[in-house]
């Protein structure tokens, strides 16, 4: 069953999430801010709308001759093998570096549900990856663990919740717990 413009609308319209449409290009865009950045994403139906590509643009550039390129582009391979949802590319035409997912729609329909989840997912992802491929750009090595990813968000909840006092002792354990079960040797 293929969807329409107007369905996909009334879909994300379900989730809550705002966002502008351009009926003329057939392309909805999301924006949203990570610790990491402000980031755009986009969504075209596609294949006469058995299909949805979700994408969002711009993570990085990455120069035919960048020094780092080869690390760059394995390290964006581990992510693809890592993740779940979403597939970080890399343009050759003009060197940018993007995520997106494509969701078959074939015959079968999109609910608020999955659309929101592959939202949430390449939301973070983005939001994930960018200080690390700022990082490799400049250096040619990955941020340390304790730099990105899950720890790296639960270090700064932990600390701005206890800053502004809005995390109770209950939470904070069990803040401290997963902290304590990433087994990195950092201490809190």
């Amino acid at each position: 069953m293929a969807l329409s413009l107007d369905e996909l609308k009334t879909i994300l319209e379900e989730t809550g999430l705002k966002f502008l449409c351009d009926p003329e290009k057939e392309v909805i865009m999301l924006g949203f801010s990570g610790c990491n950045g402000v980031y755009n994403l986009l969504l075209r139906l596609v294949e006469n709308g058995e299909g949805l590509l979700l994408r969002v643009p711009g993570l990085a550039m990455l120069r035919g001759d960048h020094p780092f390129k080869a690390r760059v582009l394995e390290t964006l391979l581990t992510e693809n093998h890592r993740v779940k949802i979403g597939r970080f590319c890399y343009d050759p035409s003009d060197g940018e570096v993007y995520l997106d997912w494509f969701l078959p729609l074939e015959d079968g329909t999109l609910t608020p549900q999955q659309l929101k989840r592959c939202i949430t997912a390449l939301s973070y992802l983005s939001d994930e990856m960018t200080p690390r491929l700022r990082h490799l750009l400049e250096t040619g090595e990955d941020l340390p663990p304790e730099e990105s990813g899950i720890k790296k968000m639960l270090r700064h909840l932990l600390r701005e919740g206890l800053r502004r006092g809005l995390i109770s002792e209950e939470d904070e354990i069990r803040i401290r717990r997963l902290l304590s079960e990433q087994n990195d040797g950092t201490t809190y």
